[in-house]
């Protein structure tokens, strides 16, 4: 006779019989422990599986987040370097074709004429600033999430409704 190999003396899971659920209808408490071990397991797993998920996602999540984060870094730079050259072509363009008028708007500031067209520059930059910074404060005209409300009321009212039904 030959000894039993590791795998045959590991104990194989309980099969399930038809006399288990004959046992389980006629004895309720039997079949209530079934029931909830059965429930919680099933529970704890679906809370595993949705963990995991989430677990995943927030990863690729973040991961797409640093890519655009360094593109956004990027563009931001490109962006105000080209805004910085183009009001440089700006500056030079004005002193070419307006020397005859910054010549006179000089000699009422008393500044020369490229402190002048610096200063004209600014001051549109800072009416334009402040145009947007009053429409940035500017409150919204309709309510944010009306309809969002609209329905947590209307619910807030039924279950006021239902409680008056049941308190009677």
């Amino acid at each position: 006779m030959e000894p039993l190999s590791s795998q045959q003396t590991q104990q194989r899971p309980p099969v399930r019989r038809p006399s288990d659920s004959f046992t389980a209808a006629h004895d309720p408490q039997q079949g209530l422990k079934q029931a909830a071990t059965s429930l919680k397991d099933s529970s704890l797993g679906y809370i595993q599986a949705k963990t995991e998920l989430a677990a995943i996602e927030a990863t690729e999540a973040a991961v797409f987040a640093k890519k655009k984060l360094s593109i956004a870094i990027f563009t931001t730079f490109f962006g105000i370097f080209s805004y910085a050259l183009f009001l440089i072509f700006a500056f030079g363009i004005i002193q070419q074709f307006a020397a005859k008028l910054l010549t006179k708007i000089s000699n009422i500031i008393v500044i020369n004429q490229s402190n002048t067209i610096i200063l004209l520059m600014m001051l549109f930059h800072l009416l334009i600033f402040l145009i947007y910074l009053v429409k940035l404060s500017k409150k919204p005209q309709e309510e944010f999430f009306s309809l969002t409300k609209s329905e947590f009321q209307k619910d807030k009212q039924w279950l006021a409704e239902i409680n008056q039904k049941t308190g009677n």
